[in-house]
């Protein structure tokens, strides 16, 4: 009795317009405070990837959107982000992307988590950049002091002990990687053991004694090499109070943020090449203020004439690590990525392990990637998945049928992972004849509406929008010229979209239909509950000169035992799949199947087997219109219908249960 009521209150939240309350855990894995305290080599992996393609508005000051609604091919980056949760690419821990100054696809993984700060390795180099930017937004340096002498601000410095060449070390020179600084090893460790003199700007003092004379040899790119550090200590020179309170109140506290670790240097000046720790979505504010040239929340905050030049092409890198394609500019780099027939220049910061802020001018686009890899390849992903997948006609993993979902076998799997399918509800998933729609039906988490949800193939990408409110349960003719939506049904307009909707007529007017499907012949098959008993009956009406007949009930073969419903009929009529409950089930609903004899009767039903039932609920079946795979609903766990799948099967599997002659 407890299985019948559940099974009935699915089938009135099924029939009605009424909302399904999804019970889905959207929330960004957060560290503990334990975890906070752990470094971040002992963090523990997630058991569970976290991929979100409507980011939840933390009111963190970043805007929030929905991935494929509001730009971007959902189901490449979803393909992506599996494959990384997979480790296919390398160990990396998060990636969000933003377009158009929305937030639209946040994902964590492995040791990554939303509130977790985390070590940005190089790409702190760009954060000592933007700082010096600010300060010359505020008129505390000029452009024209980037090609001044670097010893000039600084004034507690002794110049009559300065190595040769001293003078010839810039701003310019420091910001792409060619101070000229020359220190060996074995001094670098003679200085640490004298670390009172290193403390403010005694450590350029000892730089500029101890360095091999600075030449036009000498200020070729030499990577690190203490150029941030220069930098910071002009930072320190120039802006009122420290170096420290200036970036955390002029750039930290402008963007919001909160959450992140600076530490101070042996000079007792903040790091500035390394050692700043940040969150993810901080990383995706840097990203947003570089693509806004500048700007924050309209409040120019970087000069834009210093960030023009700090994301230019100013000199090739030539450490062995750093690829031929990539070009430097003031701590940050530059490369160029072709998608079809167009490149796009894209700018990133970048640090060891795969710590990276890309920004893509023309796109709007913002991609900020966390990880732990050595290697560090997902670059590649970058240009061949992520860029493509925002550049329009470009989505070449979505030119196949099915959304791009490789086909299964006999054994029935999601689909669509992510894209259709997800831990929510979505069910009665139907293609067009032509096979370039796709509708189904899923509960909008936010509102706790059902609607209708399509999926179009335009422009070479499937892309997806909302219909209406839920109307019905919808199949699509076999001629793909109606919507049937139970009692009700649209026709297809001339423009190619939908009419209002239609009734059926009288003779059906008082049937409770969930679902009505219809054959090549005109006929309707479809179910009816509400009956007295509590159970469901299968009826079906001819199309006879034109016009449809009073329905008539399917005999004893198809209406035994309980809750027969959601009916499909085969295009030329020669079998029948429905749901319903009987005592050789295997559960709560199964799935079965009839085929029509030689002499128009029906055989007797077929439990569709138990690659297809569970102990769950399976319903709500239809073959493709190509006729390759069938589809099918089921609720992932018995007795809660609360997060309802589409699976798909290859439809051999019914040739499989036909019996032979």
């Amino acid at each position: 009795m407890k299985n019948k009521t559940g099974l009935l209150l699915l089938i009135l939240l099924v029939l009605t317009h009424s909302s399904f309350a999804q019970q889905i855990d959207s929330q960004a894995p957060e560290a503990t405070a334990a975890e906070a305290r752990l470094s971040f080599r002992d963090i523990p992996d997630l058991k569970k990837a976290f991929i979100d393609v409507a980011p939840t508005d933390r009111k963190d000051g970043i805007l929030v959107g929905k991935l494929g609604i509001d730009g971007g091919n959902k189901a490449m980056i979803l393909t992506l982000a599996q494959e990384i949760a997979d480790s296919m690419h390398g160990l990396y821990d998060s990636m969000l992307i933003t377009h158009k100054g929305k937030l639209l696809f946040e994902s964590y993984y492995k040791r990554g988590r939303v509130n977790l700060a985390g070590d940005q390795a190089s790409a702190a180099k760009a954060y000592t950049s933007l700082a010096l930017g600010r300060a010359i937004q505020l008129g505390y340096l000029t452009m024209a002091d980037l090609d001044k002498p670097l010893v000039s601000f600084l004034k507690d410095l002794d110049p009559t002990k300065f190595i040769e060449g001293a003078e010839k070390i810039t701003l310019h020179k420091a910001l792409t990687m060619r101070g000229g600084l020359r220190i060996s090893e074995e001094q670098r460790r003679e200085f640490k053991k004298n670390p009172s003199k290193l403390k403010g700007q005694g450590l350029v003092q000892v730089l500029l004694e101890h360095s091999e004379p600075i030449t036009l040899a000498s200020q070729s790119y030499s990577y690190g090499n203490f150029n941030p550090t220069l930098v910071m200590q002009v930072i320190e020179a120039v802006v009122p109070g420290t170096a420290q309170d200036f970036i955390k109140n002029e750039l930290l506290g402008k963007m919001g943020i909160t959450n992140y670790s600076w530490r101070i240097g042996v000079s007792g000046l903040p790091e500035a090449g390394w050692r700043v720790s940040m969150t993810s979505r901080d990383m995706i504010k840097w990203g947003i203020l570089t693509i806004n040239k500048g700007k924050w929340n309209g409040e120019q905050l970087i000069s834009a004439k210093f960030l023009a030049n700090a994301t230019s092409n100013i000199i090739k890198p030539t450490e062995d690590w750093q690829s031929d394609s990539f070009n430097y500019g003031y701590f940050f780099y530059q490369t160029n990525i072709k998608v079809g027939d167009k490149s796009y220049d894209t700018n990133f910061a970048w640090g060891g392990g795969g710590q990276y802020i890309i920004t893509v001018d023309e796109l709007d686009l913002v991609v900020v990637i966390t990880g732990h890899d050595r290697e560090d390849t997902i670059m590649t992903q970058v240009s061949k998945i992520i860029l493509p997948a925002f550049v329009k006609g470009q989505s070449s993993v979505l030119e196949s049928p099915y959304l791009g979902q490789k086909p299964p076998g006999l054994i029935p799997e999601p689909f669509a992972p992510g894209i259709v399918t997800t831990e929510g509800w979505e069910v009665s998933g139907v293609f067009t004849s032509d096979m370039k729609e796709f509708y189904f039906i899923r509960n909008n988490e936010e509102t706790k509406e059902q609607e209708l949800v399509v999926f179009q193939y335009q422009n070479n990408e499937w892309q997806e929008s909302v219909v209406s409110p839920r109307v019905g349960t919808p199949f699509i003719s076999p001629d793909g010229k109606t919507m049937h939506l139970g009692r009700r049904y649209r026709e297809r307009t001339e423009a190619g979209g939908w009419s209002e909707l239609k009734k059926l007529g009288s003779s059906f007017e008082e049937i409770e239909i969930m679902r009505l499907t219809e054959s090549s012949k005109g006929t309707y098959v479809f179910d009816e509950i509400g009956m007295p008993d509590g159970d469901g009956v299968i009826r079906y009406s001819r199309l006879i000169d034109g016009k449809h007949e009073k329905p008539r009930s399917f005999g004893a073969a198809i209406n035994t035992g309980r809750m027969n419903a959601h009916p499909f009929v085969a295009p030329d009529e020669s079998y029948l799949i429905w749901d319903g409950r009987r005592e050789s089930g295997y559960g709560n609903s199964d799935i079965y199947i009839s085929f029509k004899q030689q002499d128009g009767s029906w055989g007797k039903a077929i439990n569709m087997g138990d690659k297809v039932n569970t102990k769950g609920w399976e319903a709500v079946a239809c073959v493709t219109p190509d006729g390759k795979y069938l589809f099918f609903n089921r609720n992932m766990t018995p007795g809660n219908y609360d997060n309802v799948d589409i699976f798909w099967v290859d439809a051999q599997i019914i040739e499989t249960l036909r019996p032979k002659k």
